[in-house]
């Protein structure tokens, strides 16, 4: 009783704090996605047709519909869901915002990502500081290693073993470009039981979205390409967020198996919203609500934000490329579909370079 009580008062301030970001995002956002329509988007939106893409279509829906299929492992997942089934999805909806602020399904904000990120914009920062910070995470550490070795950076046949070279090596944009992916990989990672191929999964759309929104964000010029990485994630963090909830609450409902097609229901009406949460509950910038509060809004890609579009696009392109990989799609239509909702051409073939580069990483 004292448990339920606790979720309902952290829900309720949850619904507070979404009214009060809408009435902000109104405002702060809308008036620089209307100035970006004009000369600044002009570089990388397609303006053709004058209407403005919708931010849903049955092209889009079907692309993440069969996402959803590959990592849980089904063909359909249209069915019904009734009884306990439906009791399950229930309390899932009625405790998805509380679910962010409980360890047992959502980590604290990385502590080490604002300690790298003032490091790297500090011009008196030593290497050594860097380095030493780097060190503190073995995930992170491992990754600027991998990344040193690989063909974008290395230059000579001897391989590079020692962190200090690899952070000259990479640079400062290198560094960024895979700080966020690096520290939060280890969250993805779920415990074998059912539906083992949705983490993994997951965690490739997640690196795929995080790639591509950092260069949308570089092609349209007027949003931080860390951040569009970092809020890139949210999406596909949010999923394992409602995941684990989902999967808590089946446990208190002996002897049910189950059953995808509540996992999914749950992340198509929740994830959204569960991802604006977390980055509320991490205390990002007004810019980066703003941004998580059009995806949930469903705005047009074409009067969303900058920072907005990068998160749109890199999700859509980072389901696309997954799937591209798979044989569901080919790399025309995929783009095709990108042009669709708005991107033109010189973005989208940059974006989807950063999507597909995961093949070679």
């Amino acid at each position: 009783m004292t448990l339920s009580i606790i979720l309902l008062a952290i829900a309720a301030g949850a619904l507070v704090f979404v009214l009060g970001l809408r009435s902000m995002a109104k405002s702060a956002s809308r008036a620089p996605a209307t100035a970006l329509r004009g000369e600044t988007a002009g570089n990388s939106l397609n303006s053709a047709g004058g209407d403005e893409p919708p931010h849903d279509t049955e092209a889009t829906e079907a692309v993440f519909d069969e996402c959803f299929k590959l990592a849980f492992g089904v063909q359909r997942f249209d069915y019904q869901i009734s009884g306990p089934h439906a009791a399950v999805l229930a309390k899932v909806n009625e405790n998805a915002a509380a679910s962010v602020h409980q360890r047992d399904y959502f980590p604290r904000r990385p502590m080490l990502l604002p300690r790298l990120m003032q490091v790297l914009n500090d011009d008196e920062s030593t290497r050594k500081e860097l380095v030493r910070l780097i060190l503190e995470d073995p995930a992170l550490t491992g990754s600027v290693l991998q990344r040193a070795n690989s063909a974008a950076y290395r230059y000579s046949p001897e391989p590079v073993d020692s962190l200090d070279r690899a952070v000259v090596m990479l640079g400062s944009d290198g560094l960024r470009s895979l700080m966020a992916v690096a520290i939060l990989q280890p969250v993805f990672q779920q415990p074998k039981g059912y539906f083992d191929h949705f983490a993994p999964i997951t965690w490739e759309h997640a690196r795929r979205t995080a790639a591509a929104a950092e260069a949308c964000a570089r092609a349209l010029g007027d949003a931080d390409p860390f951040v569009a990485q970092l809020l890139g994630l949210l999406g596909p963090l949010s999923r394992i967020v409602l995941f684990r909830l989902t999967m808590e609450t089946y446990r208190e409902h002996a002897g049910i198996l189950p059953r995808a097609e509540v996992f999914i229901r749950a992340m198509q009406l929740q994830g959204p919203q569960v991802a604006g949460l977390i980055a509320a509950t991490w205390e990002l910038s007004d810019p980066s609500l703003a941004a998580m509060l059009e995806q949930a809004d469903h705005v047009s890609p074409a009067a969303m934000t900058p920072l907005g579009r990068a998160i749109y696009f890199g999700e859509l392109c980072g389901a696309l490329a997954l799937l591209v990989k798979r044989g569901s799609y080919s790399v025309e239509g995929a783009q095709a579909m990108l042009m669709q909702q708005g991107l033109a051409r010189e973005a989208t073939v940059k974006i989807w370079r950063a999507a597909e580069a995961d093949d070679q990483e």
